[in-house]
């Protein structure tokens, strides 16, 4: 039978909170339950008491604050569950945003949390509902891929059962394809395999252990920096595989490269590109991801659930890689739809479905600009009558441009509610990027023209490329300004000169390429497919 884990509360966790302040994390409606706590127990608790704390920003139904043991009334309240661990016992707290209403809701028993814990690796999602003889671990591969033996033989089988009768021994060294699958079927995950001609099922894993891995890529070459002169020397430098999803960001310093994790690996996988080997660490996670983006000049990234929530993640170095949950907002209802940091990494600004705001205005397809020091909602961006695709920033002014289904562009600032500028295309807006000299990319869908360039200004168009295909997924400027990256649906990417509006060069591969970037530091560019492939481009050094 599936296991599924169980968690009440996933929140900020600090492992050490006795060296922190307030101004470090937690919001100041923290201090109403902790003036509580104290009167409760009869002496002061303060932040630097607690051995542990968590927290989390909620829409509450009423005035209970989702405690089950307070009495309800009213309507809708924005405000925070905080567990505050104290000589060894975890409170539980909920306190409205203007601290009006303080309820504490009891202890929690982090014994049975841990529990919840140790079983999370054990929930895969393409396993479905109807898998017996569980738990199933999380799946790493999917079809399409090439897998190799974490350490052979592998038996490849008839059928997908451990009884079944052995076709193959495969050994170490063989490559092997993966054709079909999953099934899940006596505690392993099992895919229908093509190895040396002969196809059957291995398992990739079961009783705790995985049998078999992405393939392992080259080692990364030394590189050139790019520029238009170079683009017609760019080469496939490799590829790194896994179950993700065409979707990718890197850190500021081109250190980190994350990927998104498909149904089945419901996570983020990092590579750090500092390694000889691009061998990914997965932070696994409880549902799947809609959106993520690294916060600018940190070791973090946020990311976008599919139900709403954002959660922004410390990376801590070392071998293996540890993470830390630093933030956790319900934000939206529905998926995420669209996420970006300011230049600075202070703000940030998350779109979906609905959002979670107690701001009096249209919640439907809004923004919220989140302040990250202070962890409060500066402003909502409400407008928009389809969903937000895409945000940007722009690199100098206290400007953000929106783009979205209904076909149109919005600027906002310098209030941050001040919409009066846009601009309508008569298609939606499915990709947008602004380069160092304030010229803005749009991609639009179902348009002849889909693709513009316009000025500074932002009212008039520059240019208009007349790209190879037609199905625009996603662009990048790179780091300079002088280039410009596109993706399509039809596997091809293009780059542009975009000081001559002139094509430089085109690329191929196969899948449809669904997000495409220029790492940081200008050395090469990233293209995420949807054959579960992150492919790597650039120009080995001295070519040219």
């Amino acid at each position: 039978m599936r296991t599924v884990k169980v968690k009440i509360i996933i929140l900020l966790m600090l492992a050490c909170a006795s060296a922190l302040s307030l101004g470090q994390g937690a919001p100041v409606q923290m201090d109403a339950a902790l003036l509580d706590l104290s009167a409760r127990l009869g002496y002061g608790v303060g932040i630097g008491n607690l051995s542990n704390w968590r927290w989390e920003q909620r829409n509450f139904a009423d005035s209970s604050l989702g405690c089950p043991t307070a009495a309800s009334s009213g309507d809708a309240i924005l405000g925070y569950r905080f567990q505050l661990t104290h000589n060894a016992i975890t409170y539980d707290y909920r306190v409205s945003h203007d601290s009006a209403l303080v309820v504490y809701c009891g202890t929690i028993d982090p014994a049975a949390e841990a529990v919840a814990e140790s079983v999370s690796e054990f929930v895969n999602r393409l396993c479905g509902d109807g898998a017996t003889d569980g738990p199933y671990m999380r799946s790493r591969i999917n079809v399409g891929m090439d897998v190799e033996i974490v350490d052979g033989p592998l038996n490849m089988r008839g059928h997908p059962s451990p009884d079944a009768p052995v076709l193959l021994q495969i050994p170490s060294a063989w490559t092997i394809s993966i054709t079909g699958g999953p099934d899940c079927n006596g505690g392993y995950v099992w895919w229908l395999a093509l190895v040396n001609g002969q196809t059957g099922y291995i398992a990739e894993s079961g009783a705790g252990v995985y049998l078999v891995k992405p393939a392992t890529p080259p080692v990364l070459p030394s590189r050139e920096v790019l520029n238009s002169s170079l683009i017609p020397y760019l080469l496939e430098f490799g590829r790194v595989s896994g179950n993700f999803q065409p979707l990718h960001d890197w850190s500021s310093d081109s250190r980190f490269l994350i990927a998104a994790g498909a149904a089945g690996s419901d996570g983020v996988w990092v590579y750090d590109l500092h390694q000889p080997t691009l061998a990914p660490q997965i932070l696994e996670l409880d549902e799947g991801i809609a959106v993520l983006d690294f916060r600018p000049n940190h070791d973090q990234f946020v990311v976008g659930g599919e139900s709403g929530i954002l959660q922004l993640w410390q990376i801590h170095g070392g071998a293996p890689m540890t993470f830390s949950e630093r933030l956790h907002l319900n934000a939206h209802a529905g998926p995420v739809s669209a996420l970006a940091f300011s230049p600075d990494g202070d703000r940030l600004v998350s779109a979906g479905l609905e959002a979670y705001t107690h701001v009096n205005v249209d919640r439907n397809f809004a923004a919220i600009v989140w302040d990250l020091p202070t962890v409060a909602q500066q402003t909502v961006l409400a407008g928009h009558t389809g969903l937000i695709n895409t945000i940007t920033f722009s690199p100098y002014y206290d400007l953000i441009f929106t783009g979205a289904d209904d076909g149109i562009k919005r600027r906002w600032g310098p209030a941050l509610d001040d919409n009066a500028w846009l601009r309508e295309f008569g298609a939606p807006v499915v990709a947008m990027d602004k380069n160092v000299d304030l010229l803005s990319a749009i991609a639009l869908g179902r348009a002849s023209d889909n693709l513009l360039i316009m000025g500074p200004a932002g009212f008039g168009i520059s240019a208009r490329y007349a790209l190879p295909t037609s199905n625009v997924t996603s662009l990048d400027f790179s780091p300079d300004g002088t280039m410009l990256v596109v993706g399509a649906a039809e596997g091809v990417i293009s780059i542009w000169d975009t000081e001559a509006h002139e094509l430089i060069a085109t690329r191929e591969t196969d899948g449809g390429i669904y997000d495409v970037s220029f790492s940081p530091d200008g050395t090469m560019i990233a293209a995420s497919t949807d054959r579960h492939a992150l492919i790597l481009y650039g120009v080995p050094l001295g070519s040219g």
